[in-house]
């Protein structure tokens, strides 16, 4: 597989950069369970070699046509860009660093920014991930923790920035951290969704947000608010069995969350800063709220978005973008 050119020292023209990095090194494929994926086709990753110390690079095919990454109005679906930085960590620590099929990885945040965003994604198949890996923090020789930086690019040219912060436990002290919640159930009963196209969606097994009750009138209302809903059954966000709503289920439902407040527009989002606090349980109702913020432009929507459960604040994502009719 041949390496699309971008180094650390590299000329620019007209955006595009030129490497110096050999084509000829090769890459390591890439098993499906290296990003803990059961369905080959919700693999991103292509293959991966290393570069020099802590920083390697990364082959991605985003998918043309899948269920889930679906595209709206010729682009991919927002959550593309999330699931390529959570399966770029998990891979690389698996392959790079050695931590064993079976650690459980506890995200804390992810952030990235979009450049050019509608050119790259339309049409764009083929991304190459740069990855630089630091802070890592061991437990005797084993990998406990890292912080992932990233580039994305697409012909040379830069997709998106971004990166995210997790900690790798092992199952003993998951088991011990988790306690009576590994052995529960998920939740049986599950409300009915939003219409799909209230939430930027087309199929009602991807839609994560239910109607819910309107909070008591107070001054810092929010814009929307819903609660968090699956549909366990579905191939992709449910693929293998989890004792909690997995993280990237929480992003697609702040994304969602996004599209219902400024519907029946879209809010396509040029960054995105999401912080993980706990674990959302399936016991329990999560609400999902969302509020728009001042930005200062006439163009820019920012949009946070808030889950809580038990009076608990469990994830914070804000969403700075563009609204644009369907």
């Amino acid at each position: 597989m041949q390496a699309i050119a971008l180094c650390t020292e590299s000329r620019q023209d007209s955006g595009r950069i030129e490497t110096d990095i050999s084509p000829d090194i090769p890459f390591h494929s890439v098993p499906k369970e290296l990003v803990h994926r059961t369905n080959p086709s919700d693999v991103l990753p292509a293959g991966w070699r290393p570069l020099t110390k802590d920083r390697f690079l990364i082959s991605v095919a985003w998918p043309q046509d899948h269920p889930f990454y679906t595209r709206v109005h010729g682009n991919h679906a927002a959550n593309l860009i999330g699931e390529t930085i959570r399966q770029c960590g998990l891979l690389l620590a698996h392959a790079a660093y050695d931590v064993p099929l079976g650690h459980h990885f506890v995200m804390w945040d992810m952030t990235y920014t979009l450049e050019a965003a509608r050119q790259a994604a339309h049409g764009t198949h083929r991304i190459e991930v740069e990855v630089r890996c630091s802070d890592l923090r061991f437990r005797g020789s084993r990998l406990g923790a890292m912080t992932c930086e990233m580039t994305l690019r697409a012909d040379g040219r830069t997709v998106a920035q971004g990166g995210g912060r997790f900690d790798i436990v092992s199952p003993a002290a998951y088991r011990r951290l988790r306690g009576d919640q590994i052995e529960a159930g998920i939740q049986p009963f599950q409300p009915d969704p939003v219409l799909p196209a209230a939430v930027g969606r087309t199929r009602a097994i991807d839609v994560l947000l239910a109607p819910a009750p309107e909070p008591a009138p107070k001054a810092d209302a929010p814009s929307g608010r819903w609660r968090l809903r699956a549909d366990f059954g579905h191939p992709t966000l449910f693929d293998h069995r989890n004792d909690h709503y997995p993280g990237m289920v929480l992003v697609e439902a702040a994304f969602q969350a996004a599209n219902a407040t400024v519907a029946p527009a879209l809010h396509h989002h040029t960054s995105a800063k999401i912080a993980f606090l706990g674990y959302v349980e399936y016991g329990d109702p999560c609400w999902i709220e969302a509020r728009v913020q001042p930005t200062g432009s006439a163009h820019l929507t920012a949009i946070e978005v808030t889950g809580r459960q038990s009076d608990r604040l469990m994830f914070t994502a804000l969403l700075e973008g563009t609204s644009a009719q369907r």
